[in-house]
């Protein structure tokens, strides 16, 4: 008999007497004799959930006990709002969380100093008070001492324990005490509260064709349940957008959830349908679905096809002096076949070869998108594209102004013409002004513009300009 066999039938004898007392237990109104009326589940972004359930339950009259046991192992309690829908008046008097699950360590250290029972292997029986649980159980004839004996873990085939010790729970419990107006009897009730351990990311493959001008793109909702309860047939929400959280030790009634009202703007058969919500984008899904305790589930978010697509070069010399960054650009539009806003994740973009088979070219994140707003997605650096920067000049024609001049060299050694955007980052003083350059350039925002010329087929070409900074 193995030590890990040993703990297993402790375990197993735990459990045993764990249901043997709830099974006699009659002093309160468990939550398992109740009818399901739905779950509501909010996932947020980050380590955080919304559960909502509606239950038909039997409430005792008067002042009682309502046991609750179906609730999520990483519950945070200060959160948790129950009320009866059927009768306003119930009010909660007190709310208890257990969460002191049972096992094998704890049963033991519960029942130091009293009575159990045990057989071995060979079938002999011994019984007396436990002293000592550590790799051997060390039990004694009468509490205070008498005869000590050593029971070593490989002897043992099964330990007894009289009955389930106090503080000890199966599974994390919420305990009410509740004043109910009423005579006994089933009671419609809400109960809402926020747990960790579940969260929801979004994942998009994009697809682009042989011109590289258009691209199929799918979008994904990865569902990861960590929370330690199942939500059977819920009504799935998702919350994108940067929710502000304090701090444990700050724990103020702004960290409750409540939702709000909000007009809904694209919708799709059983898929998912976007809405405003507050300074955030919330996702409905059309249909119910279960999501296990660890599990990961993955549910279709958006599909979008032939969406214009512009691959770009981008040479950022201040930052890598020798590559060429490869982007692709869409613009998150209805126009082009998309237009819902999109949540932040990964995009991971393949083009078919020509053998016809996928191949991967790169994948980079995007942030929350709106409606309307431009992506650009970096995919890797130009092979056959290379870059030089230098400064050709620097003076200082007088005290308050400095003068810089620059030098870019850009070379394309493909068999086609490339248009290739050069972006500066003129942010060495607030006020600067270009006074020469030889490339039109567009200045995109603060301190920053950008030049962009077309090389030719195995060709280079040089932008020089010139800055003044004034302080």
């Amino acid at each position: 008999m193995t030590f890990n066999r040993f703990y297993l039938r402790i375990v197993f004898y735990s459990l045993l007497a764990s249901l043997l007392v709830i099974a006699a237990f009659n002093g309160s109104v468990r939550a398992d004799h109740r009818e399901m009326e739905g779950v509501e589940l909010t996932v947020y972004n980050h380590d955080l959930a919304l559960v909502k359930e509606r239950r038909i339950m039997e409430l005792p009259a008067g002042i009682g006990e309502l046991r609750f046991t179906e609730v999520a192992a990483l519950i945070d309690p200060t959160s948790v709002w129950f009320r009866s829908l059927t009768e306003p008046k119930v009010r909660v008097l007190e709310q208890n969380y257990e969460y002191d699950i049972i096992n094998d360590g704890k049963l033991l250290q519960k029942y130091l100093g009293q009575k159990i029972r045990m057989t071995t292997v060979k079938g002999d029986n011994y019984e007396g008070y436990l002293i000592g649980a550590g790799a051997n159980l060390i039990i004694a004839a009468k509490p205070d001492g008498g005869e000590v004996k050593v029971i070593k873990s490989e002897q043992l085939q099964a330990v007894f324990f009289p009955e389930m010790p106090g503080g000890l729970v199966v599974r994390p419990t919420l305990v009410w005490l509740l004043s109910n107006p009423n005579k006994a009897g089933k009671q419609q009730v809400e109960v809402t509260y926020l747990t960790r351990g579940l969260s929801w990311k979004a994942d998009y493959v994009a697809t682009v064709n042989q011109l590289e001008d258009r691209l199929d793109l799918i979008g994904w909702v990865t569902l990861d349940n960590k929370s330690g309860s199942e939500y059977k047939q819920a009504k799935l929400k998702l919350v994108a957008g940067d929710v502000n959280r304090v701090p444990e030790t700050m724990r103020p009634e702004a960290e409750k959830v409540f939702l709000m009202r909000a007009a809904k703007e694209e919708a799709a058969d059983a898929g998912f349908a976007e809405e405003s919500f507050f300074e955030y984008h919330l996702y409905t899904l059309g249909r119910s679905t279960t999501l296990k305790n660890n599990q990961v589930k993955q549910l279709e978010l958006l599909t979008g096809v032939s969406v214009p697509a512009q691959k770009l070069y981008i040479y950022e010399g201040a930052l890598n002096p020798k590559k060429v960054k490869v982007m692709l650009e869409l613009k998150n539009s209805k126009e082009n076949n998309l237009g819902m806003p999109l949540p932040k994740g990964r995009i991971r973009v393949q083009k078919a070869d020509s053998e016809g088979s996928l191949q991967f070219v790169g994948e980079d994140w995007i942030d929350h998108t709106p409606r309307d707003e431009k992506i650009r997605v970096y995919l890797g650096n130009a092979f056959d594209i290379t870059g030089e920067r230098i400064r050709t000049e620097a003076r200082e024609p007088s005290k308050n102004i400095r003068e810089e001049s620059y030098r870019i060299t850009l070379r394309n050694h493909k068999q086609e013409a490339v248009k290739i955007t050069a972006i500066e980052n003129l942010n060495r003083w607030n006020e600067w002004r270009i006074i020469k350059n030889d490339c039109d350039f567009v200045k995109t925002e603060a301190g920053k513009v950008e030049f962009t010329t077309t090389i030719p087929a195995g060709g280079e070409k040089a932008i020089n300009y010139t800055v003044r900074y004034k302080w």
